[in-house]
C-alpha cells in the first residue's frame, strides 16, 4: 500500500505536544532559578569567620547621616591569623606596678572592670565614626579603658558603632551585667604618665535594656562622667552591647534630643543587618 502524506493538521498536532513539554520545561527551568535567587542565606555560622570587609557591610553608611555631618570608616583589612584572646575580666593594675599608674577605683571591688570596658585584647573587625563638629582636628586615640575612666575627650556629637571579635560576647555582657549590679557607682582616679593624680570622676551607670531582638545577648546603658573637682561639665554617654554569633556590636552615642533617637534606630538596624549576614 502507498504511503500517505501527513496531512497539516496532523503535523499540527504531532507538534503541539513537543512546545507543550517544552515549555514546562522552561516554565520549571524559571521557577528553578527563582528559588536559587530567593533561598535564604543560612545565617547560623559564625560570623568570626567573615572577613572584616563583610563585616564591615552591616555598619551605617554615610547616607544614614545628614549630609553636613562627618563621616569615617577605619579597620584593618586582615584580622590576624591568631586573633587576641579575649577576657572576660580585665584587671586593672595597683600603684605600684611597674609603668604608669593605673586608674584607681572606689569602692576597690570595682577595680576588675569588665572586658566590654576594655578592648586592649579584643580584634577590632571595623569602626565607624560620625559627628557634627564644625572644623576639621587630628583626635587623639583614647585609652583602650576609657569607658571606664572617662578619659575620652569630646569635641563634640558623635556617634561610635563599632564590631569587635570576641571568644564569648554573651559571657562577657552577663559579666558586665553582674559587674554593674555591684558597680553601678563609683569613684575613679586617673594619673599622668609620671604618677601625678591627673582628675577624679564620680561615674554613674543606669540600665535601660538587657535583651534585644537578634542579638544573642545584649545590654543597654546611660553612662555619665562627673568631675569631682573643677569647672568641667558631666559627660553622658548612651551605649549599647549586642552580641552576634561570635562579634560584638558597641554601640556609643554621644548625642540627645532627635538627634539620639536617629542614632538608636541606626543602631538597631545595624544590629539586623549584622544578624543577616
Amino acid at each position: 500500500m502507498a504511503a500517505v502524506a501527513p496531512t497539516r493538521a496532523a503535523a499540527h498536532r504531532g507538534l503541539w505536544p513537543r512546545l507543550v513539554g517544552g515549555a514546562a520545561l522552561v516554565v520549571l527551568g524559571v521557577c528553578a532559578a527563582g528559588v536559587l535567587v530567593t533561598a535564604p542565606r543560612p545565617t547560623t555560622g559564625s560570623l568570626a569567620t567573615r572577613t572584616n570587609w563583610v563585616l564591615a557591610t552591616a555598619l551605617p553608611v554615610s547616607t544614614d547621616f545628614p549630609q553636613d555631618w562627618g563621616y569615617s570608616l577605619t579597620g584593618r583589612l586582615e584580622r590576624p591569623e591568631t586573633a587576641p584572646v579575649s577576657r572576660t575580666v580585665s584587671k586593672a593594675s595597683g600603684p605600684q606596678s611597674q609603668g604608669p599608674v593605673a586608674a584607681l577605683y572606689a569602692p576597690d571591688t570595682c577595680r576588675d572592670i569588665p572586658a566590654v570596658l576594655d578592648h586592649g585584647g579584643s580584634a577590632l573587625a571595623a569602626f565607624v565614626h560620625v559627628d557634627r563638629y564644625a572644623q576639621l582636628f587630628v583626635q587623639d586615640a583614647p585609652p583602650a579603658d576609657a569607658a571606664a575612666t572617662g578619659e575620652s575627650h569630646e569635641h563634640g556629637p558623635n556617634a561610635r558603632f563599632a564590631i569587635w571579635v570576641v571568644e564569648d560576647g554573651p559571657g562577657q555582657i552577663a559579666q558586665y551585667s553582674d559587674w554593674l549590679d555591684r558597680c553601678g557607682s563609683y569613684q575613679v582616679t586617673n594619673h599622668f604618665l609620671d604618677g601625678e593624680v591627673k582628675n577624679r570622676r564620680e561615674v554613674t551607670t543606669s540600665v535601660e535594656a538587657r535583651s534585644a531582638e537578634g542579638a544573642d545577648a545584649a545590654v543597654a546603658v546611660t553612662r555619665t562622667f562627673k568631675p569631682i573637682a573643677g569647672r568641667d561639665p558631666a559627660s553622658t554617654y548612651h551605649v549599647e552591647y549586642y552580641a552576634v554569633r561570635g562579634v560584638l556590636l558597641e554601640c556609643t552615642i554621644y548625642l540627645e534630643g532627635d538627634e539620639l533617637g536617629r542614632a538608636k534606630q541606626i543602631a538597631a538596624r545595624t544590629l539586623q543587618r549584622l544578624r543577616a549576614l
